[in-house]
């Protein structure tokens, strides 16, 4: 596997939660079983966005032909997931969160991995 190819399935997947978040923050409450308020819904929103922003990387790291370019995405996506792993971790374990949480950390912690091992022990297939 190539960066690039890590890159189109994170759009993917970065796509979908990012415009869920947006467009259908209760749907996606509700399918965590979490409490929501007004403030939850902006805060989702606002993840949402930011998710969506992510993506736009993403999608600039299939394209670039840059390896130098490429690498600081990567490095960006990595930080990203990583804080994206910790923090849905902790809240997993608070239990404030159903099971379906855990899609969360797995998905951030094989990110996290997978950019780590493209940036630190393969960066000749950047």
């Amino acid at each position: 596997m190539k960066l690039r190819h890590l890159f189109a399935v994170n759009f993917c997947i970065a796509v979908f939660f990012g415009l869920a978040c947006s467009i259908f923050p209760r749907w996606v409450f509700q399918l965590y079983g979490a409490a929501f308020d007004d403030a939850a819904i902006w805060s989702a929103r606002l993840v949402g966005g930011s998710i969506l922003g992510f993506a736009t990387l993403m999608w600039y790291g299939f394209k670039a032909a840059s390896v130098e370019a490429r690498r600081a995405i990567a490095l960006a996506l990595l930080v990203q997931d990583g804080i994206g792993f910790i923090a849905s971790m902790e809240i997993q374990l608070t239990g404030s969160v159903n099971a379906f949480g855990w899609s969360n950390p797995i998905l951030y912690g094989i990110l996290a991995l997978a950019y780590a091992y493209f940036f630190f022990v393969r960066p000749q297939n950047c």
